[in-house]
């Protein structure tokens, strides 16, 4: 890890949005942030759980900085009505970090019509940046953070089969969407050139997460000990996310697929702009845009 100069920083008068903080790397990352002196708005399903987390985020703030919005990554409609929320509450937005994810135990399809983990892993990041990008735009300069996986390199686009009716597993799901999450990172940064706002996916590294509690079978097996004796503690991974959405050394970079500590090729699918090209505009129409 380099110079940590960024966990410093007085945030005071800056505004994150923040999916995927109340446990593990995000919420490690949340805690910094609180510490720091943001404004937060974090997004969760549960309101026991999320509540119970912002009440800690404000105890270390010392002060009320830190706001609940309800929220259901499977739901777009709930999606939007937390967008709604938030532009309501927030006349700017400085950073949005979207370090919410999942793992689907059994192929399951969402309310909108979508594989859950393309709608939580993809969509869901996809449209949120989208209902925000307006206000990001006013605030510039503004930074969106993607939480990508490792697993992204074994990731292939079933362009006609995204569903994946034919071939589902978590794994196949899960890297599909990753690797879409990357393409469009990618596409968007291209759409934001000259308006201030960067987007970038991270790779946090392998990261002691919740993850694996929707596993099954050999996936399970194999997964928790692996985790269990080779992962990184949460605060590295929070470490990694802070470092991207504040340090000085990605003022300006935009469009990366950042492994760990450095900037390094995705899948190759995630090069080839054609396939990113028509991933985009699927997505779009995914999202109703």
């Amino acid at each position: 890890m380099k110079n940590k100069s960024y966990l410093n920083k007085d945030l005071t008068g800056k505004t994150i949005v923040f999916t995927g903080g109340t446990d593990g790397m995000g919420k490690a990352a949340a805690q910094k942030l609180a510490g720091m002196g943001a404004t937060i708005m974090l997004l969760g399903r549960s309101k026991e759980k999320t509540m119970k987390v912002v009440a800690e985020l404000n105890s270390i703030a010392e002060k009320e900085s830190v706001m609940y919005i309800p929220c259901d990554l499977a739901s777009q409609k709930s999606i939007r009505k937390a967008a709604e929320l938030i532009l309501e509450h927030c006349p700017k937005i400085d950073v949005l970090i979207n370090c919410a994810g999942m793992n689907a135990g059994e192929r399951v399809i969402t309310e909108d019509g979508y594989e859950m983990s393309w709608a939580v892993n993809h969509l869901a990041p996809f449209l949120l940046n989208n209902l925000l990008l307006d206000r990001m735009k006013a605030s510039a300069p503004a930074r969106i953070v993607n939480l990508s996986s490792a697993t992204e390199k074994y990731g292939h686009i079933q362009l006609d089969d995204i569903p994946l009716k034919n071939k589902w597993s978590t794994f196949r799901s899960y890297t599909q969407a990753k690797l879409a999450m990357n393409m469009c990172t990618r596409k968007m940064a291209k759409e934001l050139e000259g308006s201030g706002v960067t987007v970038n996916a991270l790779n946090p590294g392998f990261i002691k997460t919740n993850l694996l509690r929707s596993l099954k079978g050999w996936e399970l097996i194999i997964g928790v000990p692996y985790m269990f004796f080779f992962a990184s503690k949460p605060e590295v991974g929070g470490d990694r996310i802070l470092r991207l959405a504040l340090s000085d050394e990605y003022e300006g970079v935009s469009g990366k697929y950042v492994y760990e500590d450095a900037v390094r090729d995705p899948n190759p699918e995630a090069l080839d702009n054609e396939l990113v090209d028509k991933v985009w505009k699927m997505s779009l129409e995914h999202i109703g845009f």
